[in-house]
């Protein structure tokens, strides 16, 4: 959920990499056909919520595709936004409040259209990471109302009851549900680095996916369940890997090559696609897109300036994304071929975290 400035820089066989990666096209080179016309972005479902500092705290906005704004949250704690319900009603907010030196979270459930905001726990130190129930009628989380970081599930109303998954002195963490409710992937470092976890929803049947000495994070479920997305520095950088939910077939998404440090993936709805961000020297970062099944991946960004934090739209044919090229972090789109770099947000202040919400 925080930010992590200042980048890590790190040398990379640029040149190599780029005419594996690019495959003759790059994201600078296949814009040249402008931005969206309005027509265009009228016609994109859904909107994107994101984050504004323009008040000088941090608040929620939502943003339709052709520039349309709403401020969503106006407290005074800091606040983030986390993923949408699946039905696109409401959004898992995080409020964040210091106080004593101590830092509090509380996971909120916000209605988009208006209405009651549900505080799903009292602040505290560990309340994040919420992953939806393809319903909508559970989450899963990280608290530490019982221990250090538990994985618990509860129910999206006021006052809901915390039940463990997992609990681990160590801790666990980042949980993400299948998409067919049956599962929860989540890292565990109860034997002295992160790996990977899945265990039946109500917390039984846990098997372990990963085994190496160093740190495995970040699991995703593909939209089909067939396959967990994850980060892991394995190979002295962070990359991502792809993985049978049994632990078989571990393999690297961006194959032999890799530019920079990879994080920040997104699975195309349909799960044929992985945007991801590499992270390049100097601050910089560019937006690839790779075939799940294998193969080069595309540049989609130059390299050129920060691009990064990729989210798809509903129906896979767009993606928003958050820039610095104009001088200023806003909020852009593109299609997903990476033509169409279009400029959403415009305010002075730093807009970020997009997230994709059906509408």
């Amino acid at each position: 959920m925080q930010r992590s400035w200042p980048w890590r820089a790190r040398v990379v066989a640029a040149l190599a990499v780029l005419g594996v990666g690019c495959s003759g096209r790059c994201g600078g080179a296949s814009s040249g056909a402008g931005p969206l016309s309005k027509e265009e972005a009228r016609a994109i479902p859904g909107v994107v919520a994101f984050l504004s500092e323009r008040a000088g705290q941090k608040d929620v906005w939502w943003v339709t595709p052709d520039g349309k704004e709403t401020q969503v949250t106006k407290g005074e704690e800091d606040e983030y936004p986390g993923p949408p319900s699946p039905d696109g009603k409401s959004l898992l907010v995080i409020a964040v409040r210091e106080q004593g030196g101590l830092q509090f979270q509380q996971m909120r459930v916000v209605p988009l259209d208006g209405g009651k905001v549900l505080p799903l726990n009292v602040p505290r130190a560990r309340a994040r990471n919420a992953s939806w129930a393809p319903d909508g009628g559970w989450l899963v989380a990280e608290s530490d109302a019982k221990g250090f970081s538990d994985v618990v599930k509860l129910q999206p109303r006021e006052g809901t009851e915390e039940v463990p998954l997992t609990q681990v002195k160590q801790g666990c963490f980042e949980p993400s549900v299948s998409p067919d409710g049956a599962e929860v992937a989540y890292v565990c470092s109860r034997e002295g680095d992160p790996e990977i976890y899945v265990s039946r929803a109500d917390g039984t049947q846990e098997r372990r996916i990963t085994a190496f000495y160093k740190e495995d994070r970040s699991p995703q479920w593909s939209p089909d369940g067939k396959w967990l997305l994850f980060v892991s520095d394995r190979q002295g950088q962070d990359r991502l890997y792809l993985v049978r939910p049994d632990g078989a077939n571990l393999r690297p998404v961006s194959g032999t090559a890799g530019e920079g440090e990879e994080r920040e993936a997104a699975w195309s709805p349909d799960g044929q696609k992985l945007a991801y961000v590499s992270r390049l020297p100097e601050g910089r970062s560019r937006i690839w897109v790779a075939p799940a099944a294998g193969g080069a991946p595309v540049a989609l960004t130059d390299g050129k300036h920060r691009d990064d934090m990729p989210a798809w739209s509903p129906d896979g044919k767009y993606l928003a994304f958050v820039s610095e090229r104009d001088g200023n972090t806003d909020v852009y789109l593109m299609r997903a071929d990476g033509t169409g770099q279009t400029r959403l947000t415009t305010a002075k202040g730093a807009d970020w975290l997009p997230r994709w919400v059906r509408r």
